[in-house]
């Protein structure tokens, strides 16, 4: 019996890709669930694509590259920061890299935290301002948790990746040749 792989070229277009800098891995896995039940409730065929860094990494120069590097084309930059109040130097550091770096001019950002009086936060005030001072969306836990502007939002994306109808052939948008008379060729 022969097993053939059917490569669907489509469905790689409805992956969406997400970073998540997290100080707290229990609350990173919660952010990874979340974006899966949002996309769930889009009713779309949507697959996220999720790379977690943890906050402490980026204070390496060689780590913080390589998150750079790999979330340069992210749909959307999920932070996931339970513990952290005030923003480090080196997540501020990493966001102006990554703003330099990166290829997705619709990507979003997310705050996600576990208490509902985060806008008070310094932390959350920086990334906010990050987001609109570089014309990026910004959501944050109460947006997803109470209203449908995350579902919206992802499913904008998702129609943003969706491949476009090809064009039609040039054959196609000449004028349709004239039939022949029937009985009127030489081999009829």
């Amino acid at each position: 019996m022969n097993a053939i792989a059917i490569r669907d070229e489509s469905v790689f277009g409805m992956t969406l890709k997400a970073t998540v800098i997290y100080d707290d891995f229990d609350f990173a896995t919660r952010a990874a669930a979340l974006l899966e039940r949002v996309a769930a409730r889009t009713q779309e065929a949507i697959m996220w694509d999720v790379k977690p860094w943890r906050l402490d990494v980026l204070k390496q120069p060689s780590l913080a590259e390589a998150a750079g590097a790999e979330a340069a084309d992210a749909d959307l930059l999920v932070f996931a920061l339970s513990r952290t109040q005030a923003p480090p130097p080196e997540l501020t550091s990493w966001l102006g890299q990554w703003e330099a770096h990166r290829q997705n001019q619709d990507a979003a950002v997310m705050v996600l935290t576990r208490s509902e009086h985060t806008a008070a936060t310094p932390l959350w005030h920086n990334l906010k301002e990050f987001a609109f001072g570089h014309g990026l969306a910004f959501l944050n836990s109460q947006d997803v948790r109470e209203n449908g502007d995350s579902m919206q939002f992802v499913h904008q994306l998702w129609q943003r990746r969706q491949p476009t109808a090809p064009a039609p052939p040039l054959a196609a948008s000449l004028p349709t040749p004239l039939r022949p008379v029937p009985h009127w060729g030489i081999n009829e």
